[in-house]
């Protein structure tokens, strides 16, 4: 049973609407967040669904348990002329809850010059960022200050990130470069309000380095685990490995990154169990469809692909992934994502665990 075992899956949040990307948070008061995008569903109109959207929104739903999630969806952040993507969440020492995000602008082809980040939206319109910012919330999520606008330019933000010894805070972001997309680690000491650039991973191997997760192992060192596209390739055709580097100078430096035996078109999440395991998630965007996990070496020394869990393998396609985890209590863990069935809706699930010794 390789440690864990399915209890349950659960529905935390679901509508008309086309709610995905979620980033869960354990409260330092008590209680659990997700935060994640919602947006129209367009498939009436064009016959699916687009990753950008002029109207999504970042909301969040509350739970005391984890169990249990509330019926209705609370707006963090609504904008009227941009579509606001990738919520995530950190929570600080404090109890400070520093939410991140990035928009994008979509308007119509021609009515200005085409630049190479550009993205078509329905194969009609075109988007571009609009900048990634920062939000908080010092009463547990239940409101939220003005976001504040990011320095660093054209980078976009999914993944949570590490508060340091001193109490800054370190984000992974990532943005296109002269050699591809890379990944820069940015570090904020005033909550989000200023920043600086700590270190930059730089592309290898012919691999776009997207939507990092910065984790922190038991001994200090920091790990970064980067989603990957060969450039110019399918996701189908070259599978996606996982990529990680280390720095054990707070992030300032950086090992060469290495690819890992574990495999997604989406990104990947690690979590520091109270047993001192790593737990990976991550979106199964191959046949079949679902969502795996593995219970790995806390200090990410040795990957072992045997170690894979299939949490469940009953999704309609693969648009589906995003996973984010908190442990609830010594034996439990609840594993979020966003999901669909036969129907097409998708909505924010989760994957109630068991831990075992």
């Amino acid at each position: 049973m390789k440690g864990l075992t399915v209890r349950e899956h659960i529905v935390l949040y679901k509508d008309a609407q086309y709610n995905t990307f979620p980033s869960a948070i354990q409260k330092n008061e008590g209680g659990y967040l997700v935060g994640f995008r919602q947006a129209p569903d367009r498939r009436s109109v064009y016959g699916r669904y687009d990753h950008i959207d002029p109207s999504s929104k970042a909301v969040t739903i509350s739970s005391a348990d984890g169990c249990n999630w509330s019926a209705e969806a609370e707006v963090l952040f609504d904008h009227f002329f941009y579509g606001v993507q990738d919520p995530c969440l950190n929570v600080l020492q404090d109890g400070t809850i520093v939410g991140t995000f990035f928009m994008w602008k979509v308007f119509e082809s021609g009515d200005l010059p085409e630049q190479p980040r550009d993205r078509a939206v329905y194969d009609q319109w075109r988007a571009r960022k609009a900048g990634a910012y920062t939000i908080r919330s010092n009463d547990g999520g239940k409101t939220w200050d003005q976001p504040v606008s990011i320095s660093i330019p054209a980078v976009a933000i999914r993944g949570t990130g590490v508060q340091s010894k001193d109490g800054s805070l370190l984000i992974p972001m990532y943005r296109l470069g002269s050699d591809g997309f890379e990944v820069v680690i940015a570090r904020t000491a005033d909550c989000g309000h200023t920043w600086t650039i700590q270190g930059t991973i730089r592309p290898i191997d012919g691999c776009d380095f997207q939507e990092p997760l910065l984790y922190r192992a038991p001994s200090g060192k920091l790990v970064v685990l980067m989603r990957t596209r060969q450039q110019g390739s399918r996701p189908e055709v070259n599978r996606c490995p996982l990529y990680t580097s280390e720095s054990t100078d707070d992030g300032v430096t950086w090992s060469r990154p290495s690819a890992q035996p574990f495999y997604s078109p989406s990104p990947f999440h690690g979590l520091l169990l109270k047993d001192g395991r790593l737990l990976l998630t991550y979106g199964h965007r191959y046949e079949q469809y679902g969502i795996r996990a593995a219970l790995l070496d806390p200090e990410c020394e040795r990957w072992d692909a045997s170690e894979e869990i299939v949490l469940r393998e009953d999704a309609s396609g693969r648009d589906i992934g995003y996973t984010s985890s908190v442990q609830l209590d010594d034996h439990t863990v609840l594993v979020t994502y966003y999901y669909y069935d036969t129907d097409g809706y998708r909505y924010i699930a989760g994957t109630l665990c068991e831990l075992h010794g």
